[in-house]
């Protein structure tokens, strides 16, 4: 996904949790269970986020990106190009 500010973000998962947020997950879990994620709920912000912490909360979760929005301000890329463009999204919390 890439957003207004040119921020390119590739995601690999998305949670829905019973509470309606939505969790855009861009980095894999560690061994921890850590995952670093999109997260759109009071607010919209990137961060790291428990696994064991939402797991009993999850709805829906999904790989295909082609069944899902893109985050609200976001939209998802469509050229090649943007998934190679160096993002450090760690840098871009807000």
């Amino acid at each position: 996904m890439t957003n207004e500010h040119g921020n390119t973000i590739k995601v690999i998962e998305h949670i829905i949790l019973r509470n309606y947020w939505e969790y855009y997950i861009v980095e894999a879990a560690d061994e921890d269970g850590i995952v670093f994620a999109l997260v759109v709920g009071d607010y919209t912000e990137l961060g790291y986020v428990s696994m064991d912490e939402i797991t009993p909360y999850i709805m829906t979760r999904t790989t295909d990106m082609d069944e899902i929005m893109p985050a609200p301000m976001w939209s998802w890329c469509t050229d090649r190009h943007d998934f190679d463009q160096s993002y450090n999204a760690e840098a871009e919390l807000y």
